[in-house]
């Protein structure tokens, strides 16, 4: 190379490097001072003119009211970089939110350009949905709804049920069906609790499932669209999950075996109508009916009488009565041979009869006085008999008894509460005998379905501009007790992380940086952390959260909310929208292990199920009987293994075994989302 040439190339090089430095010195474009704020301004004191510094200084000018510079900040942001990403790199590790489609649209909407503003936002959730890009969207919808000046119509609203009276024995009872409305469905609601939606539509199918107790419910679906105007429909659901109570009023046994003759004289109530009555399996003619007569005589070959009595949706009630009992319990015919007149029989048969003193004989099929179980409810079958009529039966101050009766057969439903529950059985009869038995049912959640097991979470407090602020504080505090009140995650204790920042000398600022926040995650032994970020702006307040999983390091979820309150009121909504969110994210999934493969497993939830990364509890269920009546008490289960998915096909999915198994895993094993 000549020396011309070669100094002729380092002063270009030299003229080069000072444009390049005077362009990243100054601030390219004006800075504005607004109420002692100034707006225009980048972070850094280099403007590059890179699409990461446009999107900075355009979200600055936004927030300043200057429009039109933010607008056409935007849009050189997406001339050099399209497309709206959450944690888009700029340069090295470093990462932003970038959504220029939709701040652009946000601003066409504060400035009335309605039509671009509806562009730009849909173009933005076709990219990366956000709850504050389908936020603005529904106003834009409404605001170009409103311009029409035309009368709007209420939602289409159509159930999936075809009476509006339904009579069922299901657990849960799934509430369906669809809404549709050419403005946009905004949202459902159940009972007035509204059901979490995504994003408006203008068709939303949706179920619902409800856990209702034995007896009368009216539920009320109401759909709303975005202009306010709501449809609404009831249905009345009968919940019957009882079988029939058998009613014996008298009961004649003449002979003796194997051929006595049984007359039998009773009725059969049930709410939902008694269908089927049969004693020592022969089937007795009745009719259907909601109280309903028998009489009946049968040969019967054995010391016993075997009642069998259901409903029209399958309810069942079973007992058996020993003949030989039967004269304790019922007013049996006196004979007496005496050769005297009829005032003397009268009265000698007075004198010998026996006076009723005793309250009913309360007997119960399989419990015992104290007993745990596996279940969340239980069926109650039992019997009460008194030598006088029966007047009232009551379980748990629900009276049961429909007829008087000396012998009532019946089978109840009762539900239980975690731990020990009282069962109380009263009851009366016509001379006023009473009785009572109580029996004592702890019901014990399985090992693998407790709450201890679940994926632990540790919430940490959000970002808020680089600093903590009581939007912060109070915040944390808000999403901790909405994601206690999910009942799906085992939350650390805000108090645990107090007592761990004091011991490692830290401050809760310094939990925004992620490696000291896995740290601490550790620490406290938390399988995950969730992090993130709040956006508070002159509009409206935005809330990003990450669960970050403490061993892999890997994000599992991203989730976030947006409204324009942001008092407290508002922040407790945002923050139940959001543990919403991660309920969703991770629901309770069970299923089968089909294959054991070395440290591997299969199991048969697949694609539309679960993702990767996600963490599997591995179990066997163990069922327990009652040791002296030997009845099914439900299953507890022993925990084999804990696994993480890490492939997911159409139809199963592969999982990594991450301790020792404490038995050998087999099919048929069960597992749950941990």
């Amino acid at each position: 190379m000549s020396k011309r040439v070669f100094l002729a190339f380092i002063l270009t090089l030299i003229i080069f490097a000072s444009l390049v430095f005077g362009c990243a010195q100054q601030q390219a474009g004006r800075v504005y001072s607004k109420d002692g704020k100034e707006y225009g301004k980048v972070k850094s004191a280099t403007f590059r003119h890179r699409w990461w510094n446009y999107y900075e200084r355009g979200l600055s000018y936004a927030e300043g009211e200057f429009y039109k510079e933010a607008i056409s900040d935007f849009k050189a942001a997406i001339r050099q970089r399209e497309k709206d990403q959450r944690r888009a790199r700029t340069y090295g590790m470093h990462f932003i939110d970038f959504f220029p489609h939709r701040e652009l649209g946000i601003v066409y909407y504060q400035t009335g350009k309605v039509l671009e503003a509806q562009k730009e936002l849909e173009l933005s959730l076709n990219q990366f949905p956000s709850a504050k890009g389908q936020f603005y969207l529904d106003k834009v919808r409404k605001n170009l709804i409103e311009q029409k000046k035309k009368d709007v119509p209420p939602p289409i609203l159509n159930l999936d049920f075809k009476k509006r009276k339904i009579l069922t024995r299901a657990d849960p009872i799934v509430i369906s069906g669809s809404a549709e409305d050419e403005n946009y469905i905004k949202g459902i609601k159940i009972n007035k609790a509204p059901l979490f939606l995504d994003k408006t539509k203008k068709q939303i199918k949706f179920q619902k499932g409800l856990s209702l107790s034995q007896g009368r419910h009216v539920i009320e679906i109401e759909a709303e669209n975005l202009t306010g105007k709501v449809s609404r429909q009831q249905i009345v659901i009968i919940v019957d999950r009882e079988g029939p109570v058998i009613t014996l009023e008298n009961i004649n046994i003449e002979g003796a075996l194997p051929a006595k003759q049984a007359i039998i004289q009773g009725t059969v109530y049930d709410n939902a109508g008694a269908s089927e009555l049969s004693i020592n399996g022969r089937i007795i003619p009745i009719e259907a009916g909601v109280d309903v007569p028998f009489a009946y005589t049968l040969t019967v070959a054995k010391d016993e009488l075997e009642f069998i009595a259901k409903d029209s949706l399958g309810n069942r009630t079973t007992a058996q009565i020993s003949l030989a009992s039967l004269s304790k319990h019922m007013s049996m015919p006196i004979m007496l041979a005496y050769a005297g007149s009829d005032q003397q029989l009268i009265g000698f048969a007075a004198l010998y009869a026996a006076k009723d003193t005793q309250g009913p004989e309360i007997s119960l099929k399989g419990w015992t006085e104290r007993q745990t179980v596996f279940l969340e409810k239980i069926y109650l079958e039992g019997q009460v008999s008194d030598q006088s009529k029966i007047i009232s039966i009551a379980i748990n101050q629900k009276p049961i008894l429909r007829r008087k009766g000396n012998i009532i057969l019946f089978s109840q439903f009762v539900e239980l509460a975690e731990g020990e529950n009282k069962v109380a059985i009263r009851a009366r009869d016509e001379k006023g005998n009473t009785a009572e038995k109580i029996i004592s049912i702890t019901r014990q959640i399985p090992k693998a379905l407790q709450l201890d097991e679940r994926l632990s979470l540790m919430v940490l407090p959000f970002e808020q501009k680089d600093d903590l602020t009581q939007v912060s504080i109070s915040f944390q505090v808000f999403l901790i007790n909405a994601l206690v009140n999910q009942d799906r995650f085992r939350v650390v204790e805000r108090n645990k992380l107090d007592v761990l920042l004091e011991e490692q000398k830290l401050s809760r600022t310094e939990l925004f940086d992620e490696k000291t926040a896995l740290k601490l995650g550790k620490l406290i032994a938390a399988h995950t952390i969730l992090a993130g970020s709040i956006i508070q702006t002159h509009i409206g307040i935005e809330i990003i959260a990450r669960l970050i999983d403490t061993e892999t390091s890997l994000i599992l979820a991203t989730a976030d909310v947006y409204d324009e309150a942001v008092e407290l009121m508002g922040l407790n909504d945002l923050s139940e929208g959001l543990a919403i969110k991660f309920h969703r994210e991770f629901p309770l999934l069970d299923g089968l292990v089909l294959e054991k493969r070395g440290k591997n497993i299969f199991t048969d939830l697949g694609r539309d199920k679960i993702k990767v990364q996600r963490r599997l509890i591995v179990y066997r269920e163990k069922p327990v009987k009652h040791p002296i009546t030997g009845k099914t008490l439900g299953s507890d289960n022993v925990i084999l293994a804990r696994v993480r998915v890490t492939q997911v096909m159409p139809e199963l999915s592969k999982a990594k075994i991450l301790n020792d198994e404490m038995e050998t895993i087999k099919p048929m094993d069960k597992v749950i989302t941990e």
